[in-house]
């Protein structure tokens, strides 16, 4: 594929990407709004109402939503200043399909190249695998504010979104911790183009 048409890819890539999110996200908002019209049928009224939380719990919620904000501020400008976010953004892989990257990634994951022609985008691979880890400090920060949120008020659904989030978030942190090191392993064992591998956005 030459230069022109890869961009090209990419872009593509990018665009099905943000379609994709854009729906996810509308989606979610009328799922969120049909559950709030009908929560007063299907959910016990208690579940609704706010706690009387004591004031030592209000100003520990206060403090932990104001220290998940922060870090998810932080986390966000270290990603920006760190080339991370641009790197991923510029990545070849928005040129080749879903499966194909997932292929990728588990041949990165496995130590293997059964191809000379993978390589390059395997190392691009593992190269993404490791700026992922700075979704670690988003998610976080933001179930650091959920926490916040939850202790302000002590509502029982409050605790029951919590543990949906953390059920949700807790797997993609894990797996991201555990792909970094043998993506890093891999880019030691195949080491390529410093341009390609070296934003990792760890720094």
């Amino acid at each position: 594929m030459d230069g022109g048409r890869e961009r090209e890819a990419i872009r593509r890539g990018r665009r099905r990407f943000r379609l994709l999110l854009v729906g996810a996200v509308v989606v979610f908002a009328l799922v969120s709004l049909l559950v709030g019209l009908m929560a007063g049928g299907v959910f016990p009224s208690t579940w609704l109402e706010r706690g009387d939380p004591p004031g030592w719990l209000e100003v520990t919620g206060l403090v932990l939503a104001a220290l998940g904000l922060g870090l998810e501020i932080v986390a966000l400008v270290r990603m920006v200043r760190s080339g991370s976010h641009r790197a991923d953004r510029e990545s070849r892989l928005w040129a080749v399909s879903l499966r194909r990257r997932r292929e990728l990634a588990r041949a990165v994951r496995r130590g293997v190249v059964d191809s000379a022609d993978d390589l390059p985008w395997l190392r691009v691979t593992a190269a993404q695998m490791i700026r992922q880890r700075r979704f670690v400090p988003m998610i976080g920060g933001l179930v650091t504010m959920n926490l916040g949120q939850l202790l302000l008020s002590l509502t029982p659904m409050w605790f029951v979104l919590f543990g949906v989030s953390g059920v949700m978030f807790a797997p993609a942190c894990w797996q991201i911790l555990r792909d970094a090191p043998r993506a890093e392993a891999f880019l030691r064992e195949h080491p390529g183009d410093p341009a390609v591998t070296a934003p990792t956005g760890s720094r």
